[in-house]
C-alpha cells in the first residue's frame, strides 16, 4: 500500500489516500498525478467541510470503476485514465458534501427526470432519459445518466475541457450547437466556476 496527502487549498487540513492492491509504479504515478490535478482545482470546495478524510484507492484489473461508500475508489487498471480517475474523485467530493453539490446544479440548471419511475421501468427508452436543462451536457446523455453523473462530468470537464469538447463533439452533443466553444463557457462549466469562487472566497490561502 502507498499513501499519498494532499493538502487543502492552501490550509492546514489535508485529505490521505491508500492506494492499495495492483500498485505499479506507472499506475501510482498516474493516480497521484490525477489527484494533485484534481485538487489544485476544487481544494477550496474539500477544505470548506472543514474535515480532513481518508481514502481507499483500490486499483484491480477486474470490475468497473466507481465510488463506493467507506470512501472507496474502485480503479479498474485496464485503460485507466486521467479522466476516469477524476470523475470518481468528483463523486467522492459531492458525497463529502452530502451530495448537496449534485443537487444544487440540478436545480440551477432545470434538470431532472420527468417521469423517473418510467425511467426505471423502461431505460432504454430516451424519451424518460435524464433531462438535461441549460445545455450542453459536458460530454452527452445516455440511460444512466442522473444528476449525480452530471455533476461528475461537469467537474471532469472543467479540469480538462480540451478532451471535454473532443467526446462532446463525437458524441453528437459539439458545444457549438449550443453557442459555446468551450466547456467553461458553458451553464455547467459557469455554475462549477461559481461554485468554486464562493468557496475560495470563504476559505483564503494562508
Amino acid at each position: 500500500m502507498t499513501v499519498h496527502l494532499v493538502r487543502l487549498g492552501g490550509s492546514i487540513l489535508r485529505h490521505e489516500f491508500r492506494i492499495e492492491g495492483m500498485v505499479q509504479p506507472s499506475l501510482e504515478a498516474l493516480v497521484t498525478r490525477t489527484i494533485d490535478r484534481f485538487y489544485a482545482v476544487t481544494g477550496p470546495l474539500a477544505a470548506s467541510l472543514g474535515v480532513e478524510k481518508v481514502y481507499i484507492v483500490h486499483l484491480e484489473q477486474k470490475g468497473g470503476n466507481n465510488y463506493a461508500p467507506g470512501n472507496r475508489l474502485n480503479l479498474n487498471t485496464l485503460n485507466l485514465t486521467e479522466w476516469t480517475i477524476t470523475h470518481e474523485l468528483a463523486h467522492a467530493l459531492d458525497a463529502a458534501h452530502g451530495w448537496r453539490l449534485s443537487q444544487q446544479m440540478r436545480a440551477h440548471t432545470g434538470s431532472g427526470f420527468l417521469f423517473k419511475a418510467l425511467h426505471y421501468a423502461r431505460p432504454d427508452w430516451k424519451a424518460f432519459w435524464y433531462r438535461v436543462g441549460s445545455p450542453p451536457p459536458p460530454c452527452g446523455v445516455d440511460k444512466n445518466f442522473n444528476s449525480l453523473e452530471d455533476f461528475a462530468e461537469t467537474v471532469t470537464a472543467y479540469i480538462f475541457p480540451a478532451e471535454a469538447h473532443r467526446r462532446a463533439e463525437q458524441r453528437g452533443y459539439a458545444y457549438e450547437k449550443w453557442g459555446y466553444t468551450h466547456f467553461h463557457e458553458t451553464p455547467r462549466g459557469q455554475f462549477f466556476a461559481n461554485l468554486l469562487n464562493r468557496e475560495a472566497i470563504k476559505t483564503p490561502s494562508g
